[in-house]
């Protein structure tokens, strides 16, 4: 049968995928869509791997494939936000190119910069590339004792959002990194202290999707053992 073929396939550009091997494991999730083009699944984990080789517009181009199939579906709203978040970088300094302009685009190392671009990018994909902008170790000096109980739960949402948008590794290290960061940052202790249930357990949920022994090391920095 055709779905048994596809999800042979699926299975193996899984498998290339977790082996860092993004190209092979297109030819697999490709070869899985031939197969049976109704899973939304191999578009949407071939979207995951374009998104991984740079290959942003053919990951933007599934993920729509994707909603036609799942209009709910999460990841691919979240996958095709960090495609358009890419794809638009790229335009700016295509842009700034052919204008003569070779200032880089610069992160946004001052509170009120970071305040401004946050309120403007509105979907959690656009806020955790916003956020990787900045190294977590300078998250002390750009907030110092400005850190508002309300950004830093907007904060635990996006983490989470990203934490579950995929199966990246290297997303749960970042947001590790950036979790034991905020914890440095002066008068963080009392803005846990105002933390509703709600934004607390959140707060344990994103530590326990980072996992690892960092998890159980970040609710003890975060005061929540």
């Amino acid at each position: 049968m055709s779905t048994t073929k596809a999800q042979a396939e699926k299975d193996k550009g899984n498998a290339a995928f977790k082996a860092g091997d993004f190209t092979t494991a297109v030819g697999h999730y490709s070869a899985a869509i031939v197969a049976d083009s109704s899973d939304p699944t191999f578009p949407l984990n071939r979207a995951a791997a374009y998104l991984k080789l740079g290959k942003n517009q053919d990951a933007e181009r599934d993920c729509s494939t994707v909603l036609r199939l799942d209009a709910r579906n999460v990841k691919a709203l979240f996958r095709r936000g960090q495609a358009k978040v890419a794809l638009q970088k790229l335009r700016e300094a295509q842009d700034a190119e052919s204008n003569g302009i070779v200032t880089p685009i610069k992160p946004p190392m001052t509170l009120l910069n970071l305040t401004k671009q946050w309120d403007r990018w509105k979907s959690s994909s656009e806020r955790w590339a916003l956020i990787n902008e900045i190294p977590p170790s300078a998250l002390p000096s750009l907030f110092q004792s400005s850190l508002e109980p309300s950004l830093l739960a907007e904060l635990l949402h996006v983490f989470r959002d990203a934490l579950s948008s995929g199966v990246d590794p290297s997303t749960a290290v970042r947001v590790q990194e950036y979790m034991l960061g905020l914890a440095r940052v002066p008068r963080f202790s009392t803005v846990v202290l105002f933390m509703n249930k709600e934004e607390r357990a959140l707060a344990r949920e994103v530590w326990s999707l980072a996992g690892g022994a960092e998890g159980a090391e970040g609710v003890r920095a975060w005061k929540m053992s």
